[in-house]
């Protein structure tokens, strides 16, 4: 819907050309990367994000966290309940040449994980820290008809951990390693690729499109690695005054399985869905939308402020798996010109 509105806006209006200097002039928050910078350019930003997790899914259907934990269902003898994931990125970029913009991304992850037993007791975990340091280069193709294309090509480093442990009622007062979705890195060196479309901004309307893909190149250290990670989205934006716009988004995920298994959880495979491989992969759509403030003149000239939510439409996972409610995003974005 949203890229049928794009077209017809394309094909009826000229398009003028695009600036950053307007609430516009970025993508909403949640898009990483959509924008290259002139030479000598720096911009430095901050992304809150807070993805709140509740309630499992198999396929498309619910499932009752009784129904997982129940000899006569899935078997489980634990289930994972609600999680709240938050991570803080610190970005910079920067751009040697007007065809060149350099970026950096350092995330810091805070993870926990409320769980219920077979017995119907409860207990949480919880494990934080760095992640993967994302390094890209983004590549401005020339520029034909007022419109933009970019290209991503970076790498993901094996920065965050693998190897998160904390207390749980079978270990205590010991702890032991937690499950796959309670780790703050992938453990493995991963490809980063992907392309960005500007259309322009047409009076107080813009829009883009990207595409994005994170690669695994090999098995970490704890004989595994992550499902590969594909992402598309498309967005709309509407200035209200040059300070002000709003924006509405689309994106799909899809996240494939984890390939090999980390030792210290095959024995919880029966045990709790977090420790299987085969309970990774899913799909999820999500619609969006964004409120950006930029600042025009004065000493912060060129600092955005952005909020973003968005509420998943589509979810189909590989499972019984915790499926997403919500994810919030808000920071600020700085460009020292």
């Amino acid at each position: 819907l949203i890229a049928a509105a794009l077209m017809v806006a394309t094909a009826s209006v000229g398009v003028a050309q695009w600036t950053s200097s307007r609430a516009d002039g970025h993508a909403p928050l949640g898009v990483m990367g959509e924008h290259t910078h002139e030479k000598g350019e720096i911009m430095l930003s901050y992304r809150y994000m807070l993805m709140y997790m509740e309630d499992s899914r198999v396929g498309t259907e619910k499932v009752s966290d009784a129904s997982i934990v129940d000899p006569a269902g899935f078997g489980f003898m634990i289930t994972p309940t609600t999680m709240p994931m938050q991570m803080h990125m610190l970005g910079a970029m920067y751009a040697p040449a007007d065809i060149m913009t350099l970026a950096l991304g350092v995330p810091v992850v805070v993870l926990g994980m409320d769980h219920m037993t077979r017995t119907a007791g409860t207990f949480s975990t919880s494990s934080k820290g760095i992640g993967d340091l994302k390094l890209t280069g983004l590549i401005q193709l020339p520029k034909w008809d007022r419109q933009s294309v970019h290209l991503t090509a970076g790498v993901s480093l094996p920065t965050g951990s693998i190897s998160k442990m904390d207390v749980t009622p079978a270990s205590a007062p010991n702890e032991t390693q937690l499950p796959y979705p309670m780790q703050t890195g992938s453990g493995t060196w991963d490809l980063i690729g992907g392309v960005t479309y500007l259309g322009g901004q047409v009076d107080n309307v813009s829009w883009g499109f990207q595409g994005m893909g994170t690669f695994r190149l090999n098995t970490n250290s704890h004989d595994y690695k992550q499902g590969n990670h594909y992402m598309g989205t498309g967005w709309l934006g509407y200035l209200f005054v040059k300070q002000i716009s709003l924006s509405l988004r689309g994106v799909i995920n899809r996240v494939e399985n984890i390939k090999g298994a980390d030792p210290a959880l095959v024995s919880l495979e029966s045990v709790v869905p977090t420790a299987r491989t085969n309970l990774r992969a899913g799909t999820r759509a999500d619609l969006g939308i964004g409120l950006n403030a930029y600042v025009m003149s004065g000493p912060f000239r060129g600092l955005r402020l952005a909020v973003e939510g968005l509420l998943p439409v589509y979810q189909k996972l590989d499972g019984p798996q915790l499926e997403v409610d919500f994810t919030l995003i808000a920071g600020a974005q700085y460009t020292i010109f």
